[in-house]
């Protein structure tokens, strides 16, 4: 589903980069979200994805859950493990991976930015 909609939010927000990586990376940052991102007490929560476009260019693909820990972050962010985000790091097709917690700490975002270049899917 989230392939879908992103192929659609692509194309409303004119992206003018490679939408195969795009959706690639929505989809790896969903998976992991549903994989890692529920607790015991948000398990039947709906995720939140945003896709937005600043003004130089970039994609912003946002993905909340509701579990406020990343515990691997600093391997995924240097391309360092066998997951599909950091092989996405690896591979450049993001150029830039953070997160952050809400004010409540009860959920988190994992934002990947990417640029329109050339990439492989």
């Amino acid at each position: 589903m989230a392939r879908v909609k992103g192929r659609v939010g692509l194309t409303m927000l004119n992206w003018r980069g490679s939408v195969p990586a795009a959706l690639q990376v929505l989809s790896a940052l969903v998976d992991n979200a549903l994989q890692h991102g529920s607790t015991s007490q948000h398990v039947d929560t709906s995720l939140q994805v945003c896709l937005s476009i600043t003004e130089s260019q970039q994609l912003l693909v946002d993905v909340r859950d509701f579990n406020p820990v990343f515990a691997d972050f600093r391997d995924v962010r240097a391309g360092v493990g066998d997951g599909l985000l950091a092989e996405l790091v690896r591979r450049g097709a993001i150029t830039d991976l953070t997160w952050f917690v809400s004010p409540e700490a009860q959920s988190k975002t994992v934002r990947a930015v990417l640029i329109a270049g050339v990439v492989e899917p």
